[in-house]
């Protein structure tokens, strides 16, 4: 009986954790200015959407898959673009983002709505 109690209390447990996990703050929509919220495509930081998401980033360099990952102040990515390892850097703060791609300099976003 005492096992069973100590696995129902791991169970709960277990689902409270899970379900307490906050989303990353890099995930979602962002964009250099509202109007660029719902472009397509796009050859350049400023006239593109990034589409984050946890396992993909999506920006007008293309689809990216997300590799490696450390967080800190910021989140430190190793994205794999085709053939290519780019090192990414997205550093969210509420509803603005500063993303760093490559040895590009730094770009400063806003959440799209």
């Amino acid at each position: 009986m005492l096992r069973f109690s100590v696995l129902a209390v791991c169970a709960i447990g277990a689902v409270t954790v899970s379900s307490a996990s906050a989303t990353e703050a890099f995930i979602g929509r962002w964009a250099a200015k509202p109007e660029l919220c719902s472009a397509r495509g796009g050859d350049n930081a400023g006239n593109s959407a990034l589409v984050a998401t946890d396992t993909s980033l999506r920006w007008f360099e293309g689809y990216c898959r997300i590799g490696k990952m450390y967080k800190a102040n910021a989140v430190y990515v190793q994205a794999h673009c085709g053939g290519n390892d780019v090192a990414v850097t997205l550093d969210a703060q509420g509803n603005r983002m500063r993303v760093t791609w490559g040895k590009a300099k730094a770009e400063e976003l806003q959440r799209c709505p």
